[in-house]
Formats: structure tokens, sequence, C-alpha cells
């Protein structure tokens, strides 16, 4: 059964989401878990492969989901569309950061499921009605 964990943000702005979901992704790559990065859109796309050349303690490796080098990255960013392209849930990996705002296909083939919420009302309850 997939863990669904929501993590509460005391922050509105949806960089603090992205910015959490870097955390999340080097500690679950330190504990040698693979993760995917499910992100909203090919901007969000851009951002976040920035976000993660430039972590402070270290590179974290990672892909995106269309790449030749996908099949061996720890982590992969996916958008819906490139999940739909190329779907990677043959060989779930461990957690799944969903930073869109819908129930992601085929999330129970993962372990787990991280959910960044930001203090928005209207945005806790759409997370909580997705499981």
């Amino acid at each position: 059964m997939t863990r669904i964990d929501f993590y509460g943000l005391p922050e509105v702005r949806p960089e603090a989401r992205e910015r959490f979901a870097v955390r999340l992704l080097t500690r679950a790559w330190r504990e040698g878990m693979r993760s995917v990065l499910l992100l909203p859109d090919e901007a969000a796309d851009a951002r976040l492969g920035d976000a993660l050349w430039a972590e402070a303690s270290a590179f974290l490796p990672h892909a995106r989901a269309n790449a030749p080098e996908a099949a061996r990255a720890p982590v992969l960013l996916a958008t819906t569309d490139a999940l739909r392209e190329r779907p990677m849930l043959d060989d779930a990996a461990g957690l799944l950061v969903n930073l869109t705002d819908a129930v992601p296909e085929g999330f129970a083939a993962f372990d787990r499921v991280a959910e960044i919420v930001c203090s928005d009302e209207e945005m806790k309850t759409r997370a909580r009605s997705h499981y």
C-alpha cells in the first residue's frame, strides 16, 4: 500500500513548494531511494532542473523522464504529459513528489507519495480530496 505524506508549509508562494521538493529529493537520494518529481508544466521542469544542479550541498543526479539516461537516473523529472508518453512506472521508484494539482496517474506503483501543500486553504482542501 502506498503511503501518502502531506507536508504543510507556512508559505503561500509556489517557490516554497519547489525548494522543499529539492530538499525531499536530496534526502531520498542520500538514502538510496529512486524518486520521481512530477511537475505541472515545462516551465517548472526547467526551474527545478536548474535547482537540482545548484543544490547547495551537492549536485543531485537527475534526468528528464524522456531522456535516454532516465533508466539510470536516481531522480526523474516528469510532467504529466511525459509520464503518459513514457510510463516509467514499470520500475516504480520509491518516492513520487507531486507538485501538480491533480492525483498522479499510477501513484499506487510507488512506495510513498509526497504532497507538498502551502498554507493556502484551497490548496489544502484540494490535496486532501485527492486520496
